[in-house]
């Protein structure tokens, strides 16, 4: 079966078999190193994407579920505004995480902020279930999603004033 998808804004026709998983194919596609099959099982965080703006874990999403979706990895995602949003807010909070689950909780609060615009602590609590990894102490990364929040907010509002 043939695909056709877009990946980082770039236009791919990819031939698949059924059973591929997504992971595998958009690793044969690039240099990807945020996608990590670890727990091949939805679990770990290594392999989130963003499908047509909403993350995904690739290691359990079958290759089919891409065809005419607009996909984003970690990669695509770092080159924005709202990345580095996000970085600042980490580095500002103290909130370091691993280089096991660093690109994954990225992904991670750009999706919660981009459902939630001024996430609650508990909104935020409920997200970091996302990826498994306790290297962060939750209350700087609570820290970190709220500057982030108010961050990509002033972005925001001094485009509507231009």
């Amino acid at each position: 079966m043939t695909i056709d998808f877009t990946l980082n804004g770039k236009a791919q026709h990819v031939q698949i078999r059924s059973g591929d998983r997504l992971v595998y194919v958009l690793q044969k596609l690039g240099d990807f190193p945020s996608l990590v099959p670890d727990c091949l099982s939805g679990n770990c965080g290594h392999c989130l994407v963003f499908m047509d703006s909403r993350l995904i874990y690739s290691c359990i999403t079958p290759a089919f579920k891409a065809k005419d979706t607009s996909i984003v990895t970690y990669e695509g995602f770092s080159k924005t505004d709202e990345c580095k949003d996000i970085v600042h807010a980490l580095t500002e909070a103290a909130a370091f995480p691993c280089d096991f689950c660093y690109k994954a909780k990225v992904l991670m609060i750009a999706e919660l902020l981009e459902r939630i615009p001024m996430p609650e602590p508990a909104q935020i609590l409920e997200q970091l279930d996302i990826v498994s990894c306790t290297c962060t102490d939750p209350v700087s990364l609570t820290e970190a999603i709220t500057l982030a929040a108010e961050a990509r907010n002033k972005r925001k509002f001094k485009r509507a004033n231009k």
